[in-house]
């Protein structure tokens, strides 16, 4: 020990250094919470329901091309409505979303042929849908009566299960034999319409990009989202199609 100072003394230039030192880390992690707050604003984890509304739906068609056969699908009178449930997590900034939907869609077909005529139906068309998405903050805004509010995009990865679509090729495989001049007896096709579409549902996987903007409703953690999907065929062989999406639920 040197005889500049007392053992006493030492102790006490230690504790202190000690205790600056301690000052100095406290203000580092008080400025690194602040630089990442943005982040974590309305929470690092959630979970809720989400509902959605395609902009798009099945078009009217007719096929005729198979001699004293006519199948007519009629446009749907609305687009299809989605419902289904969402989970997020959410680091520095980025979020990575979880969701599933189910959306359908109602229209009618008619089937005829030379000896009866079946409809027309009440149909139905269905897609199951799942979704993957990377998120950004890209700034945070402030909205009349939202307390906060904030600006995201986000891309991602889907997949969709959805029915067919009334047509020649399923009524051939309705109808005993395959024949589609033969005669039928409407209730009975009717019956083997819902085994058919489990039977021939399709499936498609795409990608997808997405705008949105996050607010809170009281104590709602609240999505709202525009989203274009790129896959093939879920409509009427179109290579994709645009949806609007709300979210609400709890972020902790």
């Amino acid at each position: 020990m040197s005889d500049l100072f007392t053992k006493k003394t030492y102790r006490k230039l230690r504790k202190l250094y000690r205790q600056i030192k301690g000052i100095k880390m406290k203000k580092f992690l008080g400025c690194l919470i602040l630089l990442i707050m943005p982040s974590y604003i309305f929470g690092l984890a959630g979970f809720g329901l989400q509902f959605g509304q395609d902009f798009s739906k099945l078009s009217g068609y007719e096929d005729n091309e198979t001699v004293g056969v006519t199948v007519k699908s009629y446009e749907m009178d609305s687009n299809p409505f989605g419902l289904g449930g969402y989970a997020f997590v959410d680091l520095f900034g980025f979020a990575l979303e979880a969701e599933g939907d189910f959306a359908f869609g109602p229209y009618q077909f008619e089937f005829i042929n030379p000896v009866n005529t079946l409809g027309p139906v009440e149909f139905g068309w269905a897609r199951a849908s799942y979704g993957l998405t990377l998120k950004k903050n890209l700034m945070d805004i402030s909205i009349p009566i939202l307390a906060k509010a904030a600006i995201n995009a986000g891309v991602g990865i889907n997949g969709h299960t959805y029915t067919p679509r009334a047509s020649v090729d399923m009524m051939g495989k309705l109808l005993d034999g395959g024949d589609l001049t033969s005669s039928f007896t409407p209730d009975d096709l009717e019956n083997k319409l819902i085994e058919y579409l489990k039977d021939n549902k399709e499936d498609e996987r795409g990608l997808h990009v997405q705008a949105g903007l996050r607010f809170k409703v009281l104590i709602l953690d609240t999505h709202f989202n525009l989203r274009y999907t790129i896959v093939e065929n879920v409509y009427d062989g179109s290579n994709g199609y645009a949806q609007a999406m709300f979210k609400v639920g709890m972020a902790f």
